[in-house]
């Protein structure tokens, strides 16, 4: 009997479950609400506008791009919020007792943009990296509503356009160098490959 392959092998399920660690590592351990502060941005998540785009929208863009293969992106972010979560509540907030959902919603969306503007081509180099900014942006304001909704806690808004308008620059920005990285190590291993076919 012929066994039934799975979607995603091995390798593949370890590099979306090793880049949705980091990722969420980098969330939880980071000191970015002192950043934030120590800057004078006020919150919520303001350190989501500011760096959001390192924190989630690279790994997720990183998976799909090194993958590519169709969900590699939303398996990611979706990991990344499960990882979070074992980690620590959602922006610490545990009342209602299923605020993380919003965790789990804010990130696949931002993994749903990234999904829906991936490409191989470089000509459409500008359509991946405009989707890891939208994918940001989304992710904030959903992550704005709930902590508005739920804690009461709004951000200012004054700094509202400022802090859109940086969360798309670094989803942005966290997308190119998701493309950059992805090109050296597809060119590294096509060289060792054919170093290997010649040796």
């Amino acid at each position: 009997m012929k066994e039934k392959k799975t979607y995603f092998d091995v390798y593949e399920l370890g590099t979306i479950a090793l880049f949705a660690l980091g990722s969420a590592l980098l969330n939880t351990y980071l000191p970015i609400k002192a950043f934030t502060q120590w800057l004078g941005i006020p919150g919520p998540a303001a350190g989501m506008a500011l760096l959001g785009g390192f924190i989630f929208v690279f790994w997720v863009a990183l998976a799909q791009a090194i993958i590519r293969k169709r969900y590699a992106g939303i398996v990611t972010a979706l990991l990344t919020a499960s990882f979070c979560l074992l980690i620590a509540p959602w922006y610490g907030i545990v009342s209602p007792i299923w605020f993380g959902v919003y965790a789990i919603v804010a990130l696949l969306s931002m993994g749903i943009f990234v999904e829906l503007t991936a490409s191989e081509s470089s000509k459409s180099k500008f359509r991946s990296v405009t989707g890891g900014g939208l994918g940001n942006v989304a992710c904030l304001g959903i992550t704005w509503v709930a902590i508005g909704v739920h804690a009461g806690a709004w951000a200012p808004p004054k700094y509202v356009p400022i802090l859109i308008l940086a969360a798309f620059v670094s989803g942005c920005v966290g997308s190119l160098m998701a493309y950059w990285v992805t090109k050296t190590f597809l060119q590294a291993k096509s060289f060792t490959k054919n170093l290997l076919l010649f040796s």
